[in-house]
């Protein structure tokens, strides 16, 4: 079977929509129309993994990711610039959806790649489904003005992403080892996109060992997105062995444009090094 038979037949029977196989398709450059200016302030945390404190690198690292992000939404004009030790301001002179600069600028863009354990196998579907029954009872409680429902809703959302990290190993690889990312239509003419990723050497060299590892298992490869699973693909049987090699690889299913380009850019920007919380918007 070829690659790309392989990836449709998977798309069409995978619990999340979505699949891993070779790619080397081009990029595509997301742009924005000018309409808006706003203003962001992000406040720095603590990150959680054994560091103390913030330090000035991390803040000028995080500046050099936002930097890049911004040039990636194609937002001409804008500046970052830090504000004392631990808060970032983003100025956007013109943007047509300050929502989605919110959300692109303000997310940490970890990506992991984890093995599904043995014996898990019949557990992914279930889990799969409990996440999305609590999504959906989301969306209905989103505008009810319950605040007792909303909050039971959440913690249960909570305990539906964590129940699926429950199956999965420790991380393998990492978003760090991703050289390039482009979203691009799944085929031509599809309104489903894919996001193509290039690897580093060792990221390479981790991928194919991992992916042939599960290859024929019926375990799937876990790829999380700042602690929650975007995509759980299962590895055909003929990658068994010396798994998907050449450094590059597909995420596919049901990802829209505009997902699917939010999430290359933020695997292309690089992960931020604090987490940041956007405390003030506003108009100017």
């Amino acid at each position: 079977m070829s690659n790309r038979n392989h990836l449709l037949a998977f798309v069409l029977t995978a619990s999340l929509g979505a699949c891993i196989s070779p790619s080397a398709s081009q990029p595509s450059k997301p742009s924005l129309t000018q309409q808006n200016a706003v203003q962001i302030t992000l406040q720095a945390k603590i990150p959680k993994q054994g560091i103390k404190a913030i330090t000035p690198q991390m803040m000028e690292r995080a500046k050099l990711v936002l930097e890049n992000r911004i040039n990636g939404l194609g937002i001409s004009g804008a500046s970052v610039e830090i504000v004392g030790s631990n808060q970032l301001v983003v100025k956007l002179p013109s943007v047509k959806d300050p929502t989605q600069a919110k959300r692109v600028i303000g997310t940490d863009g970890q990506l992991d790649f984890c093995k599904q354990k043995k014996g898990t196998e019949n557990e992914l579907t279930a889990r799969l489904q409990m996440r999305q029954e609590v999504r959906a009872q989301r969306e209905v409680l989103k505008n009810s003005g319950d605040q007792k429902a909303i909050a039971a809703n959440e913690a249960a959302y909570k305990k539906s992403v964590q129940a699926l990290k429950d199956i999965f190993e420790s991380p393998v690889l990492s978003g760090d080892m991703i050289k390039d990312a482009h979203a691009d239509p799944l085929f031509k003419g599809s309104s489903t996109w894919k996001i193509a990723m290039t690897f580093d050497d060792k990221g390479a060299v981790l991928f194919a060992k991992t992916t042939g590892e599960i290859a024929g298992t019926g375990l799937a490869i876990g790829i999380f997105l700042d602690g929650e699973l975007i995509s759980a693909p299962i590895v055909g049987p003929e990658f068994q062995g010396k798994g998907i090699t050449g450094g590059r690889a597909v995420i596919a299913g049901q990802f829209t444009k505009d997902l699917a380009t939010e999430l290359a850019l933020q695997l292309r920007s690089g992960t931020l090094p604090v987490s940041l919380e956007v405390v003030k918007t506003q108009s100017f």
